[in-house]
Formats: C-alpha cells, sequence, structure tokens
C-alpha cells in the first residue's frame, strides 16, 4: 500500500466531507442560533460518549485482527457476537433514562438516541473492516455520503418546520446510508464465531477501549460538562469552534489511518526497520496544516466565528484559539497513538490514555466553572500535551527507535510566523478585514505565502520531493 497516495486519497475525501459539514454547521448555526445547536451538540455528545461503551474498543481490535490476514470471517462474526450484549444493555439504558436524558439535552431525544446508537455501531463497525482489508482509500466517500445525507436532509426537515431535531433526524438517515454502504462495499463474508477468536478480540480491545475512551472524552467531555455548569448557548458557540479547528486535523488523521493498517502488517511481519523509517517521514506532514492554522487564529479568531457563524458565537474566540493550539498536539498524538497500537501495544497506549483522560475530566470540572468556556479549553489542551504527546511518545520511543524531524518542525513554525507578519502587514496597509470577503482573501493570501515559505525552507525540501516521487510513483 502506497502510504503517501493513500493519505492524500483520503485526506481529499475527507477535505471534502468536512467541507459539507463545515457548510451544513455554518447554515443550521444562522438558521438555527447557538440555544438550538446546542441540543444538537449535546445528543451528539451523548452519542459519542455512550459509543465507549457499546463498542469497548472491538473495532480497533477488528481492524488490527482483519489487517493480520488470518480468519477474517470468524474474526468479524466474533466481534458481532461480542458487541450484541452491551448494545442490549446501553438501549434499555437510554429507554430507561429517557427522561433525564431528555432534560438534559433539552428535546425528546431519548428514542432517537438508543436508535442512532445501534446505527452508529453497525457503520462503524463497517469502515473498520474495509480499513483492515488495506483499503482505507476506499472508506472516504462514506463519510462524505454522511455528511451530504445530514446536511441535505437537515436543511429539507428544517423547511417543514423542525429545529434542533431536524440535524438529529438526518444524522440519524447518514448513519443508514453508511452502515448500508458500508457493508455493501466490504468482502469479508461471515464465518462460525470462534470463543477462540473471540477471546483474541478481547485480548486487544481490554487494552484498546482506552484509547478509544480518549478520543471520545477529548471530543465530547468538555462538551458534557459545560452543558452541566452553563447554558445551551454556551454549549453550541463552544462547538462550533471545536469543529472550527477540528478542520486543521484531516490531514494528520488520514495518515494516522492510512498507517495503521500498513504498520500493523509489517510489525506481524517482523520488519521493524521500515516502521522506524517511514514513521519519521509522517510526523512533519501531519503538523504542516496546524501549525499555520493556529497562529493564523492569533489574528482572525473573532472574525472567523463572527463573520461566519453569527455574532453570538464570538464569546468562543479565545477558546478557538487555544483548541488550535491543542490541534497541534492532536497532530503529533494521533500518530504516535496509533503506532503504539498498531505495534501490538494497545497496552501502552491504554496508560497513556488513562492519565490524558482523568487530567482532562479534573481539569475540566475544576476550570469550566472558575473561567468558563476557556477553561474548558485550557483543561483538553493540556490533558492532550500530557497524554497524548508525553507520554505515547515515551512508550512508543521505548519499542522502537523514534526519531522526531526537529529540524523540519522548526522550519514550519518560522514559515507560519513569516505569514503572520505578512497578514499583519497586508491588514494594516492594503487590506482591512471588515467583512467575510475580506477575510477570505486575508487566509488565502496566508495560505500562499505560508506554502512559498515551506516550499523554500532547505530542511523540508528532501520531505517535500520524496512525498512527490510517491505521489507520482
Amino acid at each position: 500500500m502506497n502510504l503517501a497516495r493513500s493519505s492524500l486519497k483520503l485526506f481529499a475525501a475527507n477535505v471534502t466531507s468536512a467541507g459539507v459539514q463545515f457548510l451544513g454547521i455554518t447554515l443550521f448555526a444562522r438558521e438555527l442560533g447557538a440555544s438550538q445547536m446546542g441540543v444538537f451538540f449535546l445528543f451528539q455528545a451523548l452519542l459519542g460518549m455512550l459509543a465507549v461503551p457499546a463498542d469497548f474498543g472491538i473495532r480497533g481490535a477488528v481492524e488490527k485482527r482483519i489487517s493480520e490476514g488470518e480468519a477474517r470471517g470468524v474474526f468479524l462474526s466474533s466481534a458481532l457476537a461480542l458487541k450484541s450484549a452491551p448494545l442490549v444493555v446501553i438501549v434499555g439504558g437510554i429507554l430507561l433514562l429517557g427522561p433525564f436524558i431528555n432534560d438534559y439535552v433539552g428535546a425528546e431525544v431519548a428514542v432517537l438516541l438508543a436508535g442512532a446508537i445501534i446505527l452508529q455501531e453497525l457503520a462503524q463497525l463497517s469502515v473498520v473492516v474495509l480499513k483492515g482489508e488495506l483499503r482505507v482509500g476506499e472508506t472516504a466517500v462514506l463519510r462524505v455520503a454522511q455528511q451530504v445525507t445530514w446536511v441535505g436532509g437537515g436543511l429539507l426537515l428544517i423547511r417543514y418546520g423542525l429545529r434542533a431535531e431536524a440535524m438529529i433526524y438526518s444524522l440519524l438517515a447518514g448513519l443508514g446510508v453508511m452502515m448500508a454502504w458500508g457493508w455493501y462495499k466490504s468482502s469479508v463474508s461471515l464465518g462460525r464465531p470462534s470463543v477462540e477468536r473471540a477471546r483474541s478480540l478481547f485480548d486487544y480491545s481490554k487494552y484498546n477501549v482506552v484509547s478509544s475512551v480518549g478520543g471520545y472524552f477529548y471530543s465530547w467531555m468538555d462538551v458534557a460538562i459545560i452543558g452541566l455548569f452553563l447554558t445551551q448557548a454556551d454549549v453550541g458557540a463552544y462547538e462550533v469552534a471545536w469543529r472550527v479547528a477540528a478542520v486543521t486535523i484531516l490531514f494528520s488523521r488520514a495518515i494516522s489511518a492510512t498507517m495503521f493498517p500498513q504498520i500493523s502488517a509489517w510489525d506481524s511481519s517482523g520488519v521493524q526497520e521500515n516502521i522506524e523509517r517511514v514513521l519519521p517521514k509522517l510526523i512533519t506532514p501531519s503538523l504542516l496544516l496546524v501549525i499555520p492554522a493556529f497562529f493564523g487564529t492569533l489574528l482572525y479568531s473573532n472574525e472567523i466565528l463572527g463573520f461566519v457563524f453569527g455574532g453570538e458565537y464570538t464569546i468562543a474566540a479565545i477558546p478557538l484559539m487555544i483548541l488550535m493550539l491543542d490541534k497541534i498536539t492532536e497532530a503529533v498524538q494521533v500518530v504516535f497513538g496509533r503506532a503504539l497500537q498498531a505495534v501490538n501495544r494497545p497496552d501502552l497506549a491504554a496508560r497513556a490514555t488513562t492519565v490524558g483522560v482523568l487530567l482532562n475530566l479534573v481539569l475540566n470540572f475544576l476550570l469550566i466553572r472558575q473561567f468558563g468556556l476557556i477553561g474548558a479549553a485550557v483543561a483538553t489542551t493540556v490533558a492532550s500535551l500530557v497524554g497524548g504527546v508525553v507520554l505515547h511518545g515515551y512508550y512508543l520511543s521505548q519499542i522502537i527507535e523514534l526519531r522526531v524531524p526537529y529540524n523540519e518542525i522548526a522550519s514550519s513554525v518560522v514559515a507560519a510566523v513569516a505569514m503572520l507578519v505578512v497578514l499583519l502587514l497586508l491588514n494594516q496597509e492594503i487590506l482591512a478585514v471588515n467583512r467575510l470577503s475580506d477575510l477570505m482573501i486575508s487566509i488565502t493570501s496566508g495560505a500562499i505565502v505560508y506554502a512559498l515559505f515551506v516550499v523554500l525552507a532547505p530542511p523540508l525540501q528532501p520531505l517535500i520531493k520524496g512525498h512527490y516521487r510517491n505521489l507520482i510513483s
């Protein structure tokens, strides 16, 4: 599998998917306001956090075992058997606690939440089966289809008078499309469930579940706690800022998703030197977008939220800056974390994630009550740095020779600072940013300036040429 080409293919599809999602959130935010967006985001937060016990790390175990190439159908059927019992318990719990859930979210959503968790688990399982078959690039179209269905269906339902419920109904429809298409594309046929294979999946998943907890809790813990202490409008504004920041991590996630099955296959074959050779070449590309995005947000965070989404979302301007810093740490963490799992050490990834999750939980409770949305962003960033980068990097370095390309990263930072200086001069002397069109021109100009500095930086030229040769070969 060509990692560079597969990463670029997945990144292109993820950009399309994120673009559709971003357009949808923009239109929904303008149409419905921050409070109704907060209702939808709280529904998503519950769905994301319930996914942890519903899956218990099984999806990651399925991807790992299928990528190893042995008894794929037996592993898949065994995984379905393992997932059935927790899903039944969770759905029953949701229906039992329906009144409390409806009161917390601010709408009658308990039954919808029960259906969503089933659809989500089946849809996501189809995606990891394709990844395990080393068909990572083919999963990208599923995400696009899901987002198109969500945005198109949501806008249609809003025209018929629905509000936050419109986004929830269309979210269910998008998961249904993803599930049906994913299983149609998969070439793995169900086998007879095996106790031995189920035990193998569980042995991996009992550690992988902690990493799953980390992923979901980093995404949704702060939103859930904001919902306890602050208003639905605060939830809506903060999550919109989070979604803006999340766009910058797309390429990093594409790299980590593409590299997992390939590194897993190398690890199974005992060719560790390939892992040590390739991994440093993936760190810098994962940072190339998030570093300039952080510096750009220092200048335009208020304008991005105000011009694109509306004035009521600018209360999250400073949190947006902090969340952009968090994405720099996350870009490194997704590479280190997935590499640890791919070399069959989910236990070490679990240790690092446990520290990060606990730190995130404690800091969120302490800082949100004291500092509001800024506290939530600080809590997430600190936890991501400690648990995501420092500990994951330390554990990975104990297994392989981990070489961090500091010169390349420093060159990217210098290019981003140069971009920031040029934009400051541009805004002072030529183009003041007073409306959305001015903002788009400034962002485009900054991207061009940054790209030129990156291309001209001597430490980055071998990396760029190498990836270019991989793409065209």
